[in-house]
């Protein structure tokens, strides 16, 4: 993915801050904006920062997905 490309988020998803807090849980499939690859206190399933919400927040890799049929693998 790339900076930019909008993602999907499925209902019940956690969204966690930079400090690894939870900031919320998707309450309904959300639409994000997908912002970049990160680690987060080493979780080793990798991490994606995100904007939804209205904020940043970090997701694990497994709930995000693109959306489009310009959002392949970069």
């Amino acid at each position: 993915m790339r900076q930019g490309d909008l993602v999907h988020i499925p209902q019940g998803v956690t969204l966690f801050g930079f400090d690894s807090a939870i900031l919320d849980k998707t309450e309904k499939p959300t639409v994000g904006v997908f912002l970049e690859e990160t680690t987060l206190n080493g979780w080793l399933s990798g991490t994606y920062t995100i904007y939804a919400l209205g904020r940043e927040a970090v997701v694990k890799k497994r709930h995000v997905y693109p959306m489009g049929e310009n959002n392949g693998p970069s």
